[in-house]
């Protein structure tokens, strides 16, 4: 095994790392009376505050100063924030189901872009290994079930639909433009990354400060469960700060360090080392440690049709993994602009 197929193992490591560690928010924040775009804020801030006390234990600001900034590292990271916002928005608007499958959307536009601006290669055996995480993706969420096609497109949900879907773009966005300025530390990319997210989310927090709310929730045979009306609709109070208990804020910490300055730092990194196609077909690896999580914690029912889509799932990114370091070993990939 070459170097640059080390390399490549090595991105897939950070990036599975990443999805992993991202697939825990579902589980945090059913434990954290808050807003989800308040959740989102903090998942970011406490990136930039970890990045900046380690650049201010090991002088990494210098770095920092001599690194050249670019469009690329600003627009990195407010698509990050959108990204993070918007998705927890969404879930309030709309059905669990559609808001994760239109935020799944995001690495297709991502894959799709780069082929076409930055060149990348786009192999018939990526193809596959993509359509195969999507297909288990979409089996996972049961989008597509025993009962058939369940993307809910009810009017009620039109709004949610779009704040997902726009979570999706932005998403696309991030992992496209995060394949420029390979050239730039890691370190130094992650510490903008989270500087222009927490930026991004406060603004949009800041603004609907006063309409914030937080959904009810009851425990119920020791699971926290959503309270829901008549209707079966969900139910959400007005929120404050101070309103919020010591345990779920000492909840919201673990988060935002682990599925914020964790998942979001392991991303930079896999995004310096992997196509965007790669990137892709291993972010979906996030929806199985998030039902992982939701038998153990919460005694969530896995359907047969969700465990064969956790397998087309594992199946495709070890494809993609073998494919890709094999690739490495006989040919050079393209050159990826720095510019901007």
């Amino acid at each position: 095994m070459n170097n640059e197929s080390r390399q490549k193992l090595k991105g897939f490591a950070f990036m599975f790392l990443s999805s992993s560690l991202m697939g825990g928010i579902g589980a945090f924040a059913r434990y954290i009376d808050a807003p989800g775009d308040f959740i989102a804020f903090w998942r970011s801030f406490a990136g930039f505050i970890g990045m900046t006390l380690i650049f201010l234990i090991i002088g990494g600001f210098k770095k920092v100063r001599t690194t050249r900034f670019s469009p690329s590292l600003l627009f990195s990271g407010i698509f990050l924030g959108l990204l993070s916002a918007l998705y927890v928005i969404g879930t309030q608007y709309t059905t669990l189901a559609n808001a994760s499958f239109l935020i799944y959307t995001g690495p297709i536009y991502s894959t799709v872009l780069a082929t076409i601006f930055l060149k990348e290669p786009f192999k018939p055996m990526m193809l596959c290994s993509l359509a195969a995480v999507l297909l288990g993706t979409l089996l996972i969420v049961q989008i597509v079930s025993e009962n058939g096609f369940g993307l809910d497109l009810d009017p009620q949900y039109m709004f949610g639909n779009a704040i997902a879907l726009a979570s999706g773009v932005a998403y696309g966005l991030y992992l496209f433009v995060s394949r420029y300025r390979t050239d730039c530390d890691s370190n130094v990319r992650a510490w903008y990354n989270f500087l222009f997210a927490a930026s991004t989310i406060a603004i949009m927090v800041a603004f609907r400060w006063s309409n914030l709310m937080y959904p009810v929730r009851k425990i119920v045979n020791g699971v926290p469960t959503a309270t829901v009306d008549s209707n079966g609709n969900p139910v959400s109070l007005p929120w404050s700060m101070t309103g919020m208990s010591g345990q779920s804020w000492m909840v919201l910490i673990a988060a935002a360090l682990i599925t914020g300055f964790g998942a979001f730092y392991f991303l930079t990194l896999a995004s310096r080392i992997l196509l965007a196609g790669e990137l892709a077909t291993i972010s979906y690896q996030e929806t199985i440690m998030a039902s992982i999580l939701g038998f153990i914690l919460f005694h969530e029912h896995l359907t047969s049709m969700q465990l064969v889509g956790g397998v087309l799932i594992i199946a495709g990114g070890l494809s993609q993994v073998y494919f890709s370091t094999k690739g490495a070993a006989s040919k050079k990939e393209m050159p990826v602009p720095t510019k901007i």
